[in-house]
């Protein structure tokens, strides 16, 4: 079986400035190439950090339960901002109910009327 490792008895050869110059300049490339690299895995690493010690919204819409006016059929829902909008038909007159999310108390309700034809 033969060895197919370096030869240790054969000098060292030299090399010349041209092909020193071209292995210094790969030897950069390489270096700016891991530490592009490096600074990628940071961000990518920051980034996926930063999600997952936000707030989440759960805190944020805590109330379990929204009172509604007798016979109201809600036709739309949007919680937003920390607050839950409910557009509801009630008795044939849309009514916009705005109730804050973690308590469930009602801010605001804004009722529709027709316009009167002059």
């Amino acid at each position: 079986m033969s060895n197919k490792g370096p030869n240790v008895d054969q000098p060292h050869e030299e090399l010349t400035p041209e092909a020193e110059a071209v292995i210094n300049r790969a030897r950069r490339s390489f270096g700016v190439s891991i530490m592009v690299m490096l600074v990628g895995f940071i961000a990518v690493a920051g980034a996926l950090v930063y999600r997952v010690m936000q707030n989440s919204g759960a805190d944020q819409y805590q109330a379990q339960s929204i009172a509604l006016p007798q016979g109201a059929e809600v036709r739309n829902a949007v919680a937003q901002s920390g607050t839950i909008t409910l557009t509801l038909d009630v008795e044939g007159e849309t009514v916009v109910r705005i109730v804050d999310a973690k308590t469930g108390t009602v801010l605001q309700d804004i009722r529709f009327t027709p316009e009167l034809a002059e």
